[in-house]
């Protein structure tokens, strides 16, 4: 009976997000659960468009429990702990700004939960959209085709994801982790021994308009940021490649990004590039400035002049340490593996 359901916060950290959160709130408000046993709290990393407006405008009508906006200056792991701290239900709902996801599936993830599942997310479906009634219609496609059963997971995004209040409480995000975050979460909770899984029956589009170019590198954050904790973003990343997270999976990954694949391949180009000028070889200089030039020419194309250069200059700065760091930490894990120890365990 829905009387007995626990009570549920849910939390979005959002920052410049005015047009996309409309349709999460939409999603969130048509909830079938209980709206008396539900608060929301939204940090918002002070937009300088609507965002915080429009929140105050959907949800104080809305009849929740209680619901709370908050405008501070904050990292994503900052802001995911401030949610922690200011909820007051039995359950945490992480819920991202660009997520849309059917009315049952509150009470779905709550109900799956209650079997034992300390972290619990909906299958999570990227898309590439020309406009939102185009992810309203995928998300209807991908949940006919769901399947209803619930499948452990060595780790899973935040960007819907129920966690026991207690379970957050304990483990909380690392504020280094500006990139990755959920990961790094994901594998101490394990480590403590708590369950991680995701509920196929319930799917959660993330909605990604064309007309916004994705990135494997958030070029809106401050280098400092970026760089802040790269190893242990490395190692978070790594271990969320299970089954495996060695050699072959962090290879397997890279071919499949193919953005890890590339950053890598500076390794070559760079040493490459640095010989041939200093050798006065011109001919040897064309193919490590064809490949820089290519990504330059692509990304200004796909992001203008200013952004495409930054962009660049992030593949150098971030892209390729933090991939690395990833192929250390896979190596490292492979070669535990071969001499029969346990990845993770120290």
């Amino acid at each position: 009976a829905k009387n007995v359901l626990p009570r549920v916060t849910i939390c979005t950290v959002t920052l410049n997000r005015e047009k996309v959160i409309k349709e999460a709130l939409r999603s969130m408000l048509s909830q079938t659960y209980p709206k008396d046993k539900v608060s929301v709290i939204i940090v918002d990393g002070g937009s300088s468009d609507g965002t915080v407006e429009t929140c105050r405008r959907m949800l104080q009508d809305a009849g929740l429990a209680s619901y709370e906006i908050i405008v501070q200056k904050s990292t994503i792991p900052e802001a995911r702990n401030t949610c922690i701290s200011r909820a007051d239900g039995e359950y945490i709902l992480f819920w991202d700004s660009d997520i849309i996801m059917r009315p049952d599936s509150l009470e779905k993830l709550v109900r799956a939960s209650s079997t034992g599942m300390d972290i619990l997310s909906a299958d999570v479906k990227f898309t590439r959209i020309t406009n939102f009634s185009e992810g309203w219609g995928l998300l209807e496609t991908y949940s006919a085709k769901a399947l209803d059963r619930v499948e452990k997971a060595p780790a899973v995004t935040m960007s819907a994801t129920l966690i026991r209040r207690s379970v957050a409480e304990n483990v909380k995000f690392d504020p280094d982790l500006t990139l990755y975050e959920d990961m790094d979460f994901c594998m101490r909770a394990a480590r403590q021994g708590y369950t991680i899984a995701v509920h196929r029956g319930v799917v959660a589009v993330d909605l990604n308009p064309t007309s916004e170019p994705s990135s494997d590198i958030f070029t809106g954050k401050p280098l400092h940021e970026l760089t802040r904790g790269l190893r242990k973003k490395a190692r978070a990343k790594i271990y969320a490649l299970s089954p495996d997270n060695g050699l072959k999976g962090f290879l397997k990954y890279a071919v499949k990004t193919r953005r890890h694949g590339f950053y890598l391949g500076y390794t070559v180009v760079l040493p490459l590039l640095a010989y041939s000028i200093l050798a006065g070889n011109l001919l040897l200089t064309i193919p490590p400035a064809a490949y820089i030039l290519g990504y330059a020419s692509y990304q200004i194309k796909s992001r203008g002049l200013r952004q495409g250069l930054k962009v660049l200059a992030l593949s150098f700065l971030v892209g390729l340490p933090l991939s690395l760091l990833m192929l250390y930490y896979a190596a490292k894990n492979s070669l535990r593996y071969i001499s029969g120890r346990v990845s993770w365990k120290n």
